[in-house]
């Protein structure tokens, strides 16, 4: 089986796609898919496919979309209908339902194997080797995790946490390629970046950096008043302390900039 969440829902075999068409049994499949080789219980798919208001008939739903799940599998196996395989994939337990498949070819396995790969190779001090693992995983993602599925009160957790886990690689791999000295490479990303996370001081800052380190200074400082800017009119906050102090060493031209504030914001990688 290949599962992809990092985008829309794609799940195939034998390159025939499992994926079913009614909504409730596809919200099933990408809930077994996120807890691969574990029980999900009843209560939960529940909740996922009804929120509060289940009705009396959810364990027949329930069923329903499992049924449905089976069948596809079953056709994508030889072309045909199988009895054996589909029970042996979604298997049924005593509290609920597992999907028990090989992880391999899942895009969110190989995400946070290459994720896992980046952090030992930082540890070794290899952070050209760090940041190239890091741009591999971040090419695993095609949209929002589960883009065509809306996510219920089970699935919302899972996808809040798939998209601050890719901002926190995302932005970890910058600063790595900071600490590269790869100022320029940057610029532009974060230019994009920032204007989608108005309110994230780590972007803002990684691009007042960038751009002085490039010889930008007015722009660097032109950053800040961005980001102070949207900090003041749209949350009524004034920018933190390391911001403004970042600010005042932009002013100052401040040799010791380059190392120090790297140095102090060393990436410390998601799954290492």
């Amino acid at each position: 089986m290949i599962a992809r969440v990092l985008g829309p829902l794609r799940v195939t075999m034998n390159g025939v796609s499992v994926v079913p068409t009614a909504l409730k049994a596809r919200k099933l499949l990408a809930v077994l898919i996120l807890n691969r080789g574990r029980v999900v219980q009843r209560a939960a798919i529940e909740r996922e496919l009804w929120g509060l208001d289940v009705p009396m008939s959810a364990s027949t739903g329930i069923q329903n979309c499992v049924m449905q799940i089976r069948k596809s599998i079953g056709r994508a196996v030889d072309g045909g209908p199988s009895d054996r395989l589909p029970k042996e994939t979604l298997i049924t337990e005593a509290t609920g339902y597992r999907l028990e498949v090989p992880g391999e070819q899942f895009d969110i396995v190989g995400y946070h194997r290459l994720v896992s790969a980046a952090g030992e190779a930082e540890a070794r001090g290899d952070l050209s080797q760090a940041s190239a693992q890091l741009s591999n995983a971040l090419k695993l993602w095609r949209d929002a995790p589960l883009a065509d599925v809306p996510a219920g009160p089970v699935l919302h957790p899972h996808v809040l946490r798939l998209e601050e886990d890719r901002k926190a690689v995302l932005s970890q791999r910058v600063g790595l390629d900071l600490r590269l000295r790869r100022y320029a490479e940057v610029i532009g990303e974060l230019h994009a970046l920032v204007a989608l996370n108005p309110y994230d001081e780590v972007l803002h800052e990684y691009l007042m950096l960038a751009l002085y380190l490039s010889g930008r200074r007015n722009d660097a400082l032109a950053a800040y008043q961005g980001l102070r800017a949207a900090l003041t009119d749209g949350i009524g906050l004034e920018p933190s302390h390391r911001v403004r102090r970042l600010q005042q060493q932009i002013l100052n031209c401040d040799d010791a900039l380059e190392h120090t504030f790297l140095d102090d914001r060393s990436p410390h990688l998601v799954g290492a």
